[in-house]
């Protein structure tokens, strides 16, 4: 991939940059982003390439990818033990399904929030990267940069170390003067994000004049966009153009995040995919278009995940277009986030730092369920 002669480190900064905090003190801030640029890149243009072309099998319909993990990562759990426990429980999950795997993992420290403040007044937490779930410690602080770069380090290199199925690593590409400081330079056209493998741009900051997708648009690496409800035909194929104007594969993966409710959206973008013969793939969000409030607590039901991929799948089928992956938000721990048959909340099991993820015992529910959804296809296309 050529990338675009207009595109350097810093175009992005000529275009709006939504969700992004604010330091009180900017000449540190500049002074910390400063330290990550001259940090050595942690992954390498070989590991980036490698993942591509498993990718490039993903956009061919060979192969399925199973990506999950923490809907926010935490300092205090990026520990080598953690982050085993996290790595073989995504590995057992990929193995039911033979899929290539992806956690949300060893980076996705930043989180979106819809309102900057709670009820009280108080800053909303928006992960680690930037401050506290500590409702002392909401300032935003630049510190907390240099934290997510060794611990984005340590977790990389514990999964160099693991012995099972090659797992690759994602994160939301949400603070984009962070995210920019690990772009790495290969030769003389390419320029790559070297601490992750596969970088995604979430709903809210998605839209092809602002800068996160001005700033993916220049990057090697596979780039998932979260697309939810409220795109329109002219946002989509822009933006899908402006990621991957060579039509490559391996290149642009969508994450539909819809909701069980909203799945008609669904068939109007595979219809614009096709009216323009773009080379995008499909994978399903259920997660986040099925949040609940119970008794003061986030949650998601397990019935209303199912029917969303339930339809996802019926859907793609009945438009000739293959499923390329699932995006779970869980974790391997006995949590109590999830419901099912409208079961109530343990609070002393709702341990998330953000949304309700699902439990070893639910995940495995549905990677199951998914398997049996694939199985019917592969038969029906024999």
């Amino acid at each position: 991939m050529n990338q675009e002669k207009e595109w350097n480190l810093d175009s992005w900064k000529k275009y709006p940059a939504l969700q992004q905090p604010l330091y009180q003190d900017q000449h540190f801030y500049q002074e910390t982003l400063q330290k990550l640029r001259k940090l050595p890149g942690i992954l390498n243009f070989e590991e980036i390439n490698k993942f591509k072309n498993e990718m490039i099998k993903v956009s061919k319909g060979d192969k399925f990818v199973l990506q999950l993990g923490d809907c926010a990562e935490v300092y205090n759990e990026c520990t080598e033990e953690h982050w085993k426990e996290k790595f073989s429980f995504y590995d057992s999950m990929g193995q039911i399904l033979n899929a290539i795997v992806i956690g949300r993992t060893c980076g996705q420290f930043a989180k979106p929030r819809t309102q900057l403040h709670e009820k009280d007044g108080t800053l909303n937490y928006r992960g680690d990267l930037i401050n506290s779930l500590s409702r002392d410690e909401r300032d935003p602080d630049p510190l907390r940069l240099l934290l997510g770069a060794h611990y984005s380090k340590k977790g990389i290199d514990t999964l160099r170390k693991y012995e099972g199925k090659q797992l690759w690593v994602s994160h939301e590409c949400l603070h984009i003067g962070y995210e920019s400081a690990f772009a790495r330079q290969h030769e003389e056209n390419h320029y790559y994000l070297s601490n992750t493998h596969f970088p995604w741009i979430g709903d809210r900051t998605r839209l092809c004049e602002h800068a996160h997708s001005n700033f993916a648009k220049g990057i090697y690496n596979p780039i998932g966009i979260k697309i939810g409800s409220s795109i329109n035909k002219n946002e989509f194929v822009n933006l899908i153009k402006l990621l991957n104007p060579k039509n490559e594969d391996g290149r642009v993966f969508a994450i539909i995040r819809l909701g069980k409710n909203k799945l008609d959206k669904l068939k109007d973008i595979i219809n614009w995919k096709q009216e323009e013969k773009l080379n995008v793939s499909f994978f399903l969000d259920p997660m986040h278009g099925n949040s609940l409030e119970k008794n003061g607590y986030k949650i998601r039901r397990i019935e209303d995940i199912m029917f969303e991929i339930q339809q996802f799948f019926n859907i793609l089928e009945q438009s000739n277009e293959k499923p390329a992956g699932l995006h779970l938000e869980c974790t391997p721990y006995d949590v109590s986030e999830c419901v099912e048959n409208d079961e109530d909340i343990d609070p002393k099991k709702y341990t998330t730092a953000c949304d309700a993820r699902l439990n070893f015992r639910q995940t495995r529910k549905i990677v199951i369920f998914v398997n049996s959804l694939l199985k019917k296809l592969k038969k029906k296309q024999q």
